[in-house]
């Protein structure tokens, strides 16, 4: 009996233990054609993470599809849940973000733009993830 009661709170414990997930945007290129996507980062507004990446005024990413490890982009962002605040926070840092293949190429020049860009691609119900999936017809 002890055993068990021992075992019971231990696995309550655990699963009560609060863990936050880490945060971060990835770009995933799900199309035939390698992709480039370019953020310029705002210099007037600081954050750290983005300040460590950038090389330039800028971030970018050249995503080959059938090599898995050249197929997606990441920027961690730190420990924590995705919520609106952060959304804009990050939206506010980045001055555009252009995403390009052989056939197009797209600019997302506002923050009112970028904004909506990664709220769109903001998924999840727990354990919420930002993914930006691109294909070869973009968004389509």
């Amino acid at each position: 009996m002890r055993k068990t009661s021992f075992l019971l709170l231990l696995i309550l414990g655990i699963t009560l233990t609060s863990c936050d997930p880490s945060q971060g945007v990835s770009f995933t290129n799900k199309g035939e054609s390698n992709v480039k996507v370019k953020l310029i980062i705002n210099p007037q507004v600081k954050n750290d993470q983005l300040d460590e990446m950038k090389k330039g005024d800028s971030i970018v990413f050249n995503l080959v599809p059938h090599n898995p490890e050249e197929k997606e982009g990441y920027i961690y962002f730190g420990r924590g849940r995705w919520n609106d605040e952060n959304i804009s926070e990050i939206s506010k840092s980045i001055k555009s973000i252009e995403i390009e293949n052989d056939n197009y190429k797209i600019i997302f020049k506002s923050q009112q733009a970028i904004h909506k860009l990664l709220k769109e691609n903001y998924k999840g119900i727990i354990l919420k993830s930002l993914n930006i999936e691109i294909d070869d017809n973009f968004f389509n």
